[in-house]
């Protein structure tokens, strides 16, 4: 059996190729255009080679990889626009950084994700972090909605229950906000895709998080933070100052400009809007 894979997105062009050959299996990948490497393996019998092979491949599909029929040669890859490339490198950079994305919930650590995260960031130009601040500003403002300040004053404002009725203090203060986009922002990609779209995915058993800590306020100062790193940075602020004056049409994260979809909801509302969140966050919490 012999499956050949391949890759593409804003900033790579890969190939992957699997074969189970009897006990042996045979691995090749790489950058499209090169010979890559190659690396093999023996396994007790054919069926356990077979099954880890077609296991690697579904954990490569599940990553974004595309498999190609027999004979099929992998297409020739679209050339990307600056913002699409910005925003894989945001992506990526945010999952990279964070070291316990497969571990246990109570192992992470939002303070050990963000200094991971401007370590990473250091090694990358001026140009890459203005990149990366860019796209930080502008998915804030896609969370400046209503939704999600009602996420917020479920997960972190106090509440009280009388008889079977859920109430929350719903005051949410502008910077904490803030702070809770930015925590947001850190659980990657798919959870902002999710939860963008209905914030229900919060309780669909894909993820699990501490609800003691929602806070991710580092991450507004992180890129001015590795810029310092190799470059003197008098105001702290080098890189959100060039992001303002490169794209003076990106509002920024607490600027008046902004404007949410709806004025949220609080108090017993959010428990007739969202029961099962409601329920489930306020297990965790009481």
């Amino acid at each position: 059996m012999q499956q050949k894979l391949f890759f593409q997105d804003a900033t790579s062009n890969k190939f992957w190729t699997a074969e189970a050959d009897g006990t042996n299996q045979i691995i090749s990948f790489g950058a499209v255009g090169t010979q890559g490497r190659r690396s093999e393996k023996q396994f007790i019998n054919a069926e356990a080679c077979l099954a880890d092979t077609e296991k690697q491949i579904k954990q490569k599909i599940k990553k974004g990889y595309v498999k190609l029929a027999e004979n099929e040669v992998i297409p020739e890859k679209q050339a990307s626009s600056p913002d699409e490339v910005g925003q894989q490198f945001f992506w990526r950079i945010i999952e990279k950084s964070n070291k316990k994305r497969h571990a246990d919930w109570s192992e992470y650590d939002t303070e050990e994700h963000i200094e991971n995260l401007a370590e990473l960031l250091s090694k990358s130009g001026k140009q890459k972090l203005i990149q990366f601040e860019k796209q930080l500003q502008i998915y804030l403002n896609q969370l400046h909605t209503a939704e999600i300040a009602e996420l917020s004053i479920i997960l972190e404002c106090d509440f009280k229950k009388v008889n079977e009725t859920i109430i929350f203090d719903d005051s949410l203060s502008d910077d904490g906000f803030i702070y809770f986009r930015c925590w947001l922002l850190l659980k990657g990609q798919e959870f902002f895709t999710e939860i963008s779209q209905d914030i229900n995915a919060l309780v669909n058993g894909k993820y699990s998080f501490n609800v003691g800590d929602t806070w991710g306020e580092g991450l507004l100062y992180v890129a001015d933070e590795a810029y310092s790193v190799n470059h003197d940075n008098e105001d702290d602020s080098e890189i959100r100052d060039a992001v303002s004056e490169q794209f003076p049409e990106v509002v920024h994260y607490d600027s008046m400009e902004r404007v949410m979809n709806r004025e949220p909801k609080g108090g017993a509302e959010l428990q007739t809007m969202y029961p099962k969140l409601v329920e489930e966050i306020v297990r965790v919490r009481s």
